[in-house]
């Protein structure tokens, strides 16, 4: 026998009521936003709702907890401490392993309530050096007071204002490089993108070299130079366009290479790769690396001098071969000695020079479908490619297949808004019209070139690939990131909306919906896809009891049955497109491509709601009322907002209905239009803590739930209307004659009535009943002296049934009615 101890009920009322007070907790900003790799490193964590918090989810290896805790206070002047905002500051220690990867690590914070938006955190190999000028307030914008940082440092900076110049001194000897590279825009401030400009003076005050831009890392500038002499060199930091505020920067400075190319920029998986590396002030040199066997993107960091780059360029590991360009090959005739390559391969070269030109041959038989895809802003590269495929036996002028650009979901990218530069890079879906050679080409589209023009064509096969991804919310520029992560309380459901998309082919046949790597306790409930269907509610449920904990998660479809009618199977997995800042009309510049997705089982919620399935269907042009219920733990008295989110097409729904504090039920109405599809959907209610949202401004502090899966059936209606027309005089009665064609029978007696009836024309009688043998119900209308003369139309004959227990209303039949002047009466106007 379980024994009961008063004091553990007390905390368990506590924690229920702390939970009513509770919801998903939001992140603003971390500081530092990045550190060097083997060591430890405090961060602090501002924003919302951040009570109890719990860990941190980290999307690639390298980094662990050591500690986190609630900030209560600060200093203050004199020494004193001052208290801060309760929920809004979190410190925590990271460890950097030795070997973690440099550039850009995901991370979500988990609180007692769930997780935060998606921010990142910047590893890099120089230790961390932070501007004088946040510590002591002293200026230093120019050479006299610039401060002086060791040679491979990083230094953490801020410009306070506008017009606010940073100025860093380094000694290095002749021959040494000076370089600099800016993490800022990357950094992914909630609004606005820091555009920063970067210069190298030497100790005469002579400016060096210059950028506010670069291909590598878009409005992060990086810059290279070699030194003529020993001693002092400065790089300055300001506003590309002196109009920002308060921006956080790394600058990473020292005497490292800073690569603007690799070429070949990929090779075969598990293979030994020499490269080239490009862009060095030095001059090209090579370096060797062992590519990893698994396909995808991988981080290539140049060593030289037993100095590493401050952040990697991107490589490709592909399961096929290179093609290397071999010069001449400016034109179809300059390669014509050449072998053609089998598909599937890479190409690579460099279009090194303004007005080049690369062409390759390839071969393939009739039939055959491959996907072309160019790479160079992908990569890093300054190259806006252009590419085009013809038959090498095609007649001097005929035409090529030309594409210059590709779309988002060809990429792999989830729909949301914004700028993606990749879709840049274009894709080509090629058929072989018959067995033969065909030549390949490849230029820019501005007709530019230069040493670091580097390019990659990985060619493979058409497949058939369906990502899925968590729809966004409206278009909300305050918040991007809402609800892009699953938060379910023990014992609980919530409802996401789950949308998939295709890269080339529509999928066929049905698919279903499966979580990979789920925590236990977590169950995935989601109706069947079919063809046109790109977007479901998708319900996970947590069991009661379940340990709260976080995970990433893969979501992936498979076909039901034999993979897609004896195709290639079906490539899935689960791709989000997180937006991390935004500026102008909604527009962002900052996309970081999540392939997990990112689950919190909390502490169970102070409420959960329950829904009655409905007994009938919901007719076309008609409407259901659905009965719910809010069931409330003790001590939660707060309101509760219902909505379904996700409704089939044609399915219209009521605004979000609101329960009172206190209260606990509620009823929501639903509405099918004439053209619904006849179909069983599986749907959810979605209950939010809290009164209805007033706009997308605020989307924090609250805790979502779901009812659990239920049918909704759309049927036709039960009956077809057709309205006799009739003409009734001001101050008359007059007899209207609906004809019913019968579509379902119902059982026992429906009511009828008509509705949209215009002003001053009433019913004499306001129902009918009706049964499902009556071929007609007529009505007694009278004109009151207050009808308007004139022709009307809309009038609709609103039936309700009750069928299985449960009203079903709708409408039908659409009549004319003419009302006239009283005989002798001039028209009332």
């Amino acid at each position: 026998m379980r024994s009961f101890h008063p004091f553990l009920a007390f905390a368990g009322l506590l924690l229920c009521m702390a939970a009513a007070d509770a919801g998903t907790p939001r992140l603003t900003r971390m500081y530092p936003p990045g550190g060097q790799k083997g060591t430890t490193v405090e961060v602090e964590f501002t924003g919302k709702y951040l009570e109890l918090p719990r860990e941190v989810l980290f999307y690639e290896p390298g980094i662990t907890l050591e500690s986190i805790e609630m900030v209560e206070s600060i200093p203050g002047p004199g020494g004193k401490s001052v208290p801060v905002e309760a929920g809004t500051r979190i410190r925590a220690k990271l460890k950097l392993a030795a070997d973690c990867p440099l550039g850009a690590h995901g991370m979500r914070l988990r609180t007692a309530s769930g997780l935060t938006e998606y921010h990142r955190f910047f590893v890099g190999p120089f230790a961390t050096i932070e501007e004088n000028e946040i510590i002591t307030k002293s200026r230093n914008d120019k050479r006299e007071t610039a401060m002086t940082v060791p040679a491979n440092s990083t230094v953490l900076g801020k410009l306070n204002d506008a017009t606010d110049v940073d100025m860093f001194r380094i000694e290095v000897k002749r021959g040494q490089r000076v370089s600099a590279e800016i993490e800022a825009a990357r950094l992914g401030v909630e609004r606005g993108i820091p555009d920063l400009h970067v210069a190298i003076y030497d100790a005469d005050g002579k400016k060096l070299a210059s950028a506010d831009d670069s291909a590598l890392f878009v409005q992060d500038p990086v810059l290279s130079i070699v030194a003529d002499r020993d001693g002092a060199y400065f790089v300055e930091l300001r506003h590309s366009m002196y109009n920002g505020a308060g921006d956080i920067y790394r600058l990473h400075v020292g005497t490292f290479s800073r690569p603007t190319g690799i070429y070949p920029a990929g090779g075969l998986a598990g293979e030994e790769l020499k490269v080239r590396v490009l862009g060095d002030p030095k001059g090209p040199w090579d370096q060797t690396v062992r590519l990893p066997k698994t396909p995808g993107d991988f981080p290539f960091v140049a060593v030289t001098d037993g100095v590493s780059a401050p952040s990697p360029n991107r490589l490709r590991v592909s399961p096929f071969p290179n093609v290397l360009e071999v010069e001449p090959n400016d034109t179809p005739e300059a390669i014509s000695s050449l072998a053609a390559a089998t598909l599937p391969v890479a190409f690579n070269g460099i279009i090194d020079k303004p007005g080049d030109v690369d062409c390759f041959r390839f071969r393939a038989k009739k039939g055959e479908q491959f996907r072309f895809h160019a790479m160079a802003q992908a990569i890093g590269s300054p190259l806006d490619p252009v590419i085009w495929v013809k038959s090498a036996t095609a007649k001097a002028g005929a035409a090529p297949q030309r594409v210059s650009d590709s779309r988002p979901n060809q990429l792999g990218f989830a729909p949301a808004g914004g700028l993606i530069r990749e879709t840049h890079d274009p894709i080509l879906e090629f058929t072989a019209p018959a067995d033969g050679e065909f030549l390949l080409g490849i230029e820019d589209e501005r007709g530019d070139g230069g040493s670091d023009y580097v390019y990659r064509i990985e060619v493979r096969p058409e497949e058939n690939a369906v990502y899925t991804y968590i729809a966004p919310e409206p278009e909300n520029q305050f918040q991007p990131q809402a609800r892009q992560s699953i938060i379910v309380p023990a014992g609980n459901r919530s409802t996401v909306q789950v949308a998939v998309f295709t890269t080339s082919r529509p999928f066929t046949g049905e698919m279903e919906l499966v979580g990979v790597n789920m925590p236990k306790g977590v169950t995935l409930h989601a109706p069947k896809l079919t063809p046109g269907l790109t977007r479901v509610p998708v319900v996970f449920e947590v069991a009661a009891g379940a340990i709260p904990q976080a995970a990433l998660i893969d979501l992936v479809v498979r076909p039901i049955g034999s993979p897609t009618a004896g195709k290639e199977p079906v490539v899935s997995g689960y791709r989000q497109t997180v937006l991390m800042n935004a500026y102008g009309n909604n527009d962002y510049y900052l996309h970081a491509p999540i392939e997990r997705l990112a689950l919190a089982i909390t502490e169970a919620a102070p409420f959960h709601v329950e829904v009655e399935e409905p007994k009938s269907a919901l007719v076309q042009n008609g409407e259901m009322a659905l009965k719910f219920k809010v069931v409330r733990e003790k001590g939660f008295e707060g309101p509760v907002t219902v909505q379904m989110e996700w409704k089939p097409t044609g399915i219209s729904t009521t605004t979000p209905v609101t329960v009172p504090a206190g209260q606990t039920e509620g009823t929501y109405l639903l509405g099918a239009a004439r053209n619904a599809t006849a179909a069983i959907h599986q749907v959810t209610l979605t209950a939010a803590s809290g009164g209805a949202r007033a706009g997308y401004s605020e989307t924090g502090n609250r805790t979502y739930t779901a009812t659990q899966p239920f049918k909704l059936t759309v049927a036709e209606p039960h009956i077809d209307a057709k309205i006799a027309r009739l003409s009734i005089e001001r101050g008359k009665t007059a007899t209207l004659v609906c004809k019913l064609n019968h579509l379902q029978p119902f059982e026992g007696k429906a009511i009828a009535t008509l509705a949209r009836l215009p002003r001053g024309i009433e019913l004499v009688e306001t129902t009918r009943e009706i049964t499902a043998k009556d071929k007609e119900v007529t009505f007694t209308l009278r004109a009151t002296p207050e009808a308007l003369v004139g022709n009307y139309q809309g009038i609709v004959l609103d039936i309700t049934v009750t069928d299985n227990g449960q009203a079903v209303r709708q409408l039908s039949g659409s009549g004319v009615l003419r009302v006239d002047a009283e005989r002798g009466v001039a028209p009332k106007k």
